[in-house]
């Protein structure tokens, strides 16, 4: 029975209709006054959160569009968590498919780089890599590493200008305002190594190499699939970046 008549109150609560009210016993205000109460404290909180998570997005549509499309996807996508920092995942999926951002097609991927620095600034921290352990390790097996990428990293690829759209929209920003719509995707790097957030522009072979490793690949396959087509990678050197800059933190062997 809990179940049901917690899925009545959700319903009722998001919707607007439905049978949740049945069951608020009422006294000085009647049931669907308290629930209306209820109602605007919950849009509201999830409303500014999402506001906090994305400040590019909603300063790019503006406020009264962005409060309407939180709205629309507060009751459509309800939360599974009572965590406010895990609310927002799907925003960026919404955004996509909203029908009246139609005229803006790059905005579901700036909200997916907001939602990237969003999970990289809560990401769990993380050590750095042991030189030592790795250089016990005999030549003939380095192939059979895997290299784990920073918890906290992220990786992205549109094809806007992210990193363009995203420096420009921030508050303090004081620089030229024009984006080259024709150039630089974005293919990106999140990743947090220690208290400040970083958004990477990579190359076609470093983004490759990554996300080889992000998947699990050997150092022979990230090797593989980053070389591709590039005949001056230089994998000794994006190693050494890497551990340098925290963003490969561990390895392990088959």
């Amino acid at each position: 029975m809990l179940p049901d008549l917690q899925r009545d109150f959700a319903s009722t609560l998001l919707a607007g209709s439905g049978k949740g009210a049945s069951h608020i016993v009422a006294d000085k205000l009647s049931a669907e006054a308290r629930l209306a109460i209820y109602r605007h404290n919950v849009f509201t909180n999830l409303t500014n959160a999402l506001g906090d998570i994305f400040p590019v997005t909603a300063r790019i549509v503006g406020e009264a569009f962005f409060r309407e499309a939180a709205r629309i996807f507060i009751r459509d996508v309800p939360s599974t968590s009572g965590d406010l920092n895990r609310y927002g995942g799907d925003f960026a999926d919404f955004l996509h498919a909203y029908p009246h951002a139609r005229e803006l097609p790059y905005l579901g991927d700036v909200a997916r780089l907001e939602w990237a620095w969003h999970q990289a600034f809560h990401a769990a921290d993380a050590g750095t890599l042991d030189l030592a352990r790795l250089a016990a390790v005999p030549a003939g097996a380095h192939g059979a590493l895997r290299f784990r990428l920073h918890p906290s990293a992220r990786l992205l690829h549109s094809p806007f200008p992210l990193l363009d759209i995203w420096q420009v929209n921030q508050p303090d920003y004081e620089g030229e305002l024009a984006i080259d719509w024709q150039s630089r995707p974005g293919q990106l790097l999140v990743y947090r190594p220690e208290a400040e957030v970083i958004i990477q522009r990579l190359p076609n072979a470093s983004w490759r190499f990554y996300a080889a490793c992000e998947a699990g690949e050997t150092l022979e396959a990230a090797f593989e699939a980053a070389a591709a087509n590039e005949s001056e990678f230089n994998l000794q050197g994006l190693l050494l970046e890497s551990v340098q800059s925290g963003i490969i933190v561990d390895f392990h062997g088959e």
